[in-house]
């Protein structure tokens, strides 16, 4: 039997943490596996427009830098692997990642898995995941067209999707437990223009209804009892760390994110963590492509030294 190869570090995480850390890592001329359970670019495939990150001056859609992402790592032949990882050992000197197919090895980890949506855990959220409750306007607004819709929420994604799924819906009610969006004023301004917006202040919802899709919200509205019927709901209300899988391998803050250094080192040696992921003050796309090349440099200079 042929021996299995160890890498000299394994990304876990396709976003752009993980595709910044593999182009690096490569560049620095390590033997580099990125392993991505969905598609290259993480989440930020799914967003309509990226207007912030530099070198784009007419901004870039999310699938179309996804798509730059992949062919970069195609050019420097990074191989890529479509798993979820299961679990992981990372204590040892040979960190093992592991998965429903097998398992692999390096000398070093990179954990760059991001965050996945909060729940409302309410009555009708698990039963009608894809049959009208979403966490993705993007992905899912053209199923919506001429049809009446919620989002709840009152962050900066609440309202960008609110902003994209205008186009498509003929109704949209905006829920927010407060009586204040937490938003940044651009988008606020953007929201209270549209005419097909309508925002429900100080209000939750309390469970989804419908049999075979969604039909109706049951919402305390300031205090009242009120049903709206309509065919879709998309939730944002804030974002958790994707760690579940690390066990207790890795100390995690009070959030479950990683707690790491400047050089994006964990508490294990050559093991790092990198983007939304691990404990930091602000998660946009270009801080998670800065995370991932000072975690490859990290890991390429100490594997140097070895």
């Amino acid at each position: 039997m042929a021996e299995r190869k160890i890498y000299d570090l394994i990304i876990v995480g396709g976003g752009p943490a993980g595709a910044t850390a593999a182009l690096y890592g490569a560049r620095a001329g390590l033997s580099v596996l990125l392993l991505e359970k969905m598609v290259l670019g993480g989440e930020i495939v799914s967003t309509e427009r990226l207007d912030n990150y530099p070198g784009f001056p007419a901004g870039i859609t999310g699938a179309e830098f996804g798509q730059l992402l992949e062919q970069q790592l195609q050019r420097h032949r990074v191989p890529v692997q479509p798993v979820e990882i299961e679990q992981v050992s990372l204590k040892s000197e040979t960190k093992k990642v592991f998965f429903a197919t097998g398992e692999e090895a390096a000398r070093a980890v990179i954990i760059a898995t991001g965050t996945v949506p909060n729940l409302l855990n309410v009555p009708g959220e698990k039963e009608l995941l894809g049959r009208g409750v979403s966490y993705c306007a993007t992905c899912d607004a053209a199923f919506f067209r001429n049809k009446e819709v919620a989002v709840v929420g009152g962050g900066d994604a609440a309202l960008e999707e609110t902003l994209f799924l205008s186009r498509f819906a003929s109704k949209i009610y905006l829920i927010h437990r407060r009586d204040a969006f937490r938003g940044i004023k651009a988008l606020q301004e953007k929201v209270f223009s549209l005419p097909n917006v309508e925002i429900l202040w100080k209000s939750t919802i309390q469970s989804i209804e419908g049999e075979k899709k969604v039909e109706g919200l049951h919402i305390q509205q300031e205090g009242r009892a009120r049903f709206l019927p309509l065919q879709g709901l998309f939730v944002y209300i804030g974002r958790k760390a994707n760690t579940g899988f690390l066990g207790d391998e890795l100390p995690l803050d009070e959030h479950g994110f990683i707690v790491t250094n400047d050089q994006m080192e964990t508490s294990l040696p050559l093991v790092y963590a990198a983007g939304d992921v691990r404990r930091k003050g602000l998660r946009q796309v270009i801080t998670a492509a800065a995370d991932g090349a000072i975690a490859a440099a990290a890991a390429a200079q100490a594997l140097a030294v070895l």
